[in-house]
């Protein structure tokens, strides 16, 4: 036992001694705490877009309210809300059957004066002729009596009067002949509203598309403009975008671009004519291709571009604020100096520098700049 416990004890001398030795570590190399900076240099040339910022809401070019032309109850229904249809496919069609009867009675008030003229125009015939023969024997009467006295002025006074009593129901019978032609004028006209109004009754696609809204139903009163169905053309897409007034003068219809979040441009198809007196506010308006990730209601972002050039330009993590001037900090021998920055458009997380000279060749801090102050060293992280 003794030998064991002298045994542990030389062990724990060991260990002690041991460990003594390892607590002997070298002094450590004092830590480098001067701010990690990440530089760049000035790009030379960047593209630019000088516009403004804006957003518009996504529509169907084309849309329609289909309301009836005619008034009476809906006898039928033939499309539904999704369905997709065709420029001239039927969609309802509004009391028919009154519809009809208006056509038929009109078609017979008009055969009933046309047959009233056949018959105005036999009796004109006859007349004409009793006419042409009255006045003959009137003025031959006349003749004779005043010429010899051949027969006596009772004959010729009875002459002239038939020839009168003639011309009479001759006018009569015209007036008769022209009130025919009238009554046939105006039962053609009531014909042809009757047949319109039938073929009003029934509402048809203004073009191919889809419907999106179903008012009224079979069974329904409709009176005239009462809207049935509502539709869309789903093929085209419009963004209507409204701008400050500022900016009216410098867009023109058919030439500025609009650029939306997706990198896609399209050119403005229309541009209001005036500015609203209260909102101080004008409309755009710009046809787009339909895609599937688009939808009417929708909003979009967008820039609208009025001019495009190319400048030198920074990362705009580059600029700072000194004493209300815009600044960037340039790295020289491991240590920072400001140098100021005129500073003009900025665009896609950049701007553009006016002063280029100023920094030409420099490393500049494009990272970690807001932590430093006049001639503060750093560590420099290329970019």
């Amino acid at each position: 036992m003794g030998k064991k416990c002298g045994s542990f004890a030389v062990a724990l001398m060991v260990l002690a001694v041991t460990g003594g030795c390892k607590k002997e570590a070298k002094q450590a190399e004092p830590l480098d705490v001067r701010p990690l900076v990440k530089v760049g240099r000035l790009l030379p040339v960047y593209a630019f877009i000088d516009g403004v910022q804006v957003q518009g809401s996504v529509r169907t070019k084309f849309s329609a309210a289909v309301a009836s032309r005619v008034t009476g109850a809906i006898d039928a229904v033939m499309a539904d809300e999704g369905d997709q249809v065709k420029a001239g496919q039927p969609l309802f069609q509004v009391d028919k059957a009154t519809l009809e009867n208006r056509v038929r009675l009109s078609q017979d008030d008009l055969n009933v004066a046309k047959a009233g003229l056949r018959e105005a125009e036999a009796a004109l015939l006859e007349t004409e002729a009793s006419y042409a023969k009255a006045e003959v024997d009137a003025g031959r009467m006349r003749k004779l009596y005043e010429e010899n006295k051949a027969v006596t002025k009772d004959t010729w006074e009875k002459a002239d009067l038939q020839f009168k009593l003639a011309a009479a129901t001759r006018e009569r019978v015209r007036a008769a002949v022209e009130s025919s032609t009238v009554r046939i004028a105006q039962a053609e006209t009531a014909l042809s509203v009757a047949r319109k109004n039938l073929s009003d009754s029934q509402g048809v696609a203004p073009f191919d598309g889809v419907i999106t809204r179903k008012r009224l139903d079979k069974g329904d009163f409709a009176g005239m403009g009462a809207v049935v169905f509502e539709m869309d053309d789903p093929r085209v897409y419009e963004v209507c975008i409204s701008m400050n007034a500022a900016h009216y003068d410098r867009v023109k219809e058919g030439q500025t671009q609009v650029r939306f979040a997706n990198g896609k441009e399209a050119a403005v198809t229309y541009k209001a004519p005036s500015v609203h007196p209260v909102t101080r506010t004008f409309e755009i308006r710009v046809t787009v291709e339909r895609t599937p990730d688009l939808a009417p209601g929708m909003i979009r972002d967008a820039w609208v571009v009025f001019r495009r050039y190319d400048a030198p330009a920074l990362p705009a993590t580059a600029l700072g604020l000194c004493g209300g001037t815009n600044v960037v900090f340039v790295v020289r021998n491991a240590k920072v100096a400001s140098v100021p920055v005129d500073v003009g458009l900025a665009w896609q997380k950049h701007v553009e520098v006016r002063n280029p000279d100023a920094m030409k060749d420099a490393e500049i801090v494009i990272e970690g700049m807001l932590l430093l102050n006049e001639g503060d060293g750093v560590r420099v992280k290329k970019d």
